[in-house]
């Protein structure tokens, strides 16, 4: 080998090491991670252990308790949703909630009250209407009962069979039978509880309520007497004008 060559070959070699330590030092340094340092801390850390009694205050507080309880129906929901179910078979629907849903019920409510008025016997007409006031009936907080001939009005009514108006003269007339005994002082507008706090006599006062009751129940609720019925009313009516008419 001539010294050229040589030369030449030595070249090669050492280029050769030199592109081969470059490589091998890169890869070292892609391969390697880098360790984070971590700082002390300044101060030593307080571990805090929570306060018992405030555990205990969190689980009995009912806002923090998630689990969810089922409410139970009650009677009239489960009555609701049978009359629900059983009208929605009927008219071969579902019923759900809302407006749909409500008038369905108050429909069923309106039914179920006319079929219990209809059982018990009473007319449901005459709640729903009211009946005409006769005009020409004198007015018992305006009239002037020193100026009616009781006698006169109550046989025609009798004659009439007008039992209702035969128990409201007979309550005038004791009326002014007491305002004639001086143990009342009747004045127009009046109203008739107001003159049993003017009844001394104790027994006396127990009668006139229980007239005064008679006449309200039978005059102003419009009650229509059998004569049965009105035989017994007359008898305590007339026996109070009676007592009335014995005091002195």
């Amino acid at each position: 080998m001539t010294g050229s060559k040589l030369h030449i070959t030595l070249v090669r070699g050492i280029l050769i090491m030199l592109f081969a330590c470059l490589y091998l030092s890169s890869a070292a340094q892609a391969d390697s991670i880098p360790i984070p340092q971590v700082e002390q801390a300044a101060e030593p850390v307080e571990f805090r252990v929570p306060d018992k009694t405030k555990i205990e205050e969190f689980q009995k507080d009912s806002r923090f308790n998630y689990e969810r309880v089922e409410k139970q129906a009650s009677w009239w929901d489960r009555l609701l949703g049978k009359i629900i179910y059983f009208f929605a078979r009927l008219f071969g629907e579902t019923i759900g909630s809302g407006i749909p849903s409500m008038v369905v019920i108050l429909v069923i409510i309106l039914a179920l009250s006319l079929i219990t008025l209809k059982l018990l016997g009473v007319d449901y007409k005459s709640i729903l209407s009211k009946k005409k006031v006769d005009t020409s009936e004198i007015d018992i907080y305006s009239e002037n009962v020193h100026d009616m001939d009781f006698d006169t009005l109550i046989a025609n009514a009798l004659k009439n069979r007008d039992y209702r108006l035969v128990i409201r003269f007979l309550y005038l007339k004791s009326l002014k039978s007491l305002s004639d005994k001086e143990i009342i002082e009747w004045k127009a507008n009046k109203t008739n509880y107001s003159y049993q706090y003017e009844i001394e006599n104790s027994a006396l006062r127990s009668k006139f309520l229980e007239a005064t009751l008679i006449f309200d129940y039978v005059w102003y609720g419009e009650f229509s007497l059998d004569e049965q019925q009105f035989s017994d009313v007359y008898s305590r009516m007339d026996s109070f004008n009676k007592t009335i008419a014995n005091e002195r």
